[in-house]
């Protein structure tokens, strides 16, 4: 029961002593907002450009064009040789009536017909090499050069790569304007608490005469940047929420994965916001606690 009246009484002089300093308490809710936005966005775009890095690694292949006339004999065992490579997972022969099919149905997809005019066009007989791992493309590639059988090779191991660095690429931007904006949190945090310590200075040194324990004078503190993180956190996912229904289609038409933006996102993404935003206020008001607590009394 006493617990129960302690975080009652720390819960109260928390949200007394927020408003009590309002202006500071205020600005330093609006910086963790200003992290929480940019941490989501960057959660947003990473999510995506994985989802569609995932696409892409299921998609990476090796095709490797084959010469004229090559016997059924000479394509078997071109197809058991490249079988028995590492990593590969599967090898499909795709034969020029197989090509011009699948040509017709890409242009029916589109909502159109393919029309050659009465031209013939020559497609040519090809194996589609599937992986495992898509960075062994340049290994596979590498064998089949020498290939009598083979005439030319293409892969997407370039594009992958291309992916690859564009998300390192964002991610290190982003992380580095989020330690940025995550020091300015803190110091706004630590500055309010500070700020609060020092105005309530004859208070606290009152509550240690009658024989109030650290801790007893330490939590409202605390609680009081907890709920700037805590109040900049509901305020971020109520943000999210908004512009929630306007980002999905965006973030398909982008990213081409739906699953980037299911209804298990968006909590994982609020969870990871509210978490921020409460780990950020505890840890700044933890800090300015203890450096400032007991030169106010």
């Amino acid at each position: 029961m006493g617990f129960i009246r302690f975080v009652a009484f720390a819960v109260v002089r928390a949200w007394q002593g927020f408003w009590r300093n309002a202006m500071m308490s205020l600005a330093a809710t609006a910086t963790v907002i200003l992290m929480l936005v940019l941490l989501s966005g960057l959660f947003i775009v990473i999510s995506g450009l994985n989802s569609g890095l995932a696409f892409i690694e299921s998609k990476v292949a090796v095709t490797a064009q084959l010469v004229d006339n090559l016997s059924e004999t000479r394509l078997q065992a071109l197809i058991d040789d490249v079988e028995e490579l590492p990593g590969v997972k599967s090898v499909l022969f795709v034969s020029p009536e197989m090509a011009m099919e699948r040509l017709r149905e890409t242009y029916r997809e589109r909502g159109q017909e393919l029309d050659l005019g009465g031209a013939n066009i020559k497609l040519f007989s090809s194996i589609e090499i599937a992986l495992d791992d898509p960075n062994v493309s340049s290994a596979v590639s590498v064998e089949l050069q020498d290939r009598p059988e083979v005439k030319t090779i293409t892969t997407k191991q370039a594009e992958y790569e291309t992916l690859l660095e564009i998300i390192g690429t964002i991610r290190m931007v982003g992380i580095v304007a989020l330690v940025l904006v995550g020091t300015v949190v803190l110091f706004m945090i630590v500055n309010t608490i500070r700020i609060a310590v020092y105005s309530r200075a004859s208070e606290i040194e009152i509550m240690r005469l009658v024989g109030a324990s650290d801790s007893f004078i330490r939590w409202p503190f605390i609680l009081e940047g907890i709920l700037c993180g805590l109040i900049g956190g509901l305020v971020t996912i109520v943000l999210v929420a908004i512009v929630w229904e306007p980002i999905q289609p965006v973030m398909v038409t982008v990213f081409q994965m739906p699953t980037a933006v299911s209804a298990q996102f968006l909590a994982s993404l609020s969870a990871v916001l509210l978490g921020v935003g409460l780990g950020v206020g505890a840890i700044g008001s933890w800090i300015s606690v203890r450096s400032n607590l007991s030169a106010a009394a």
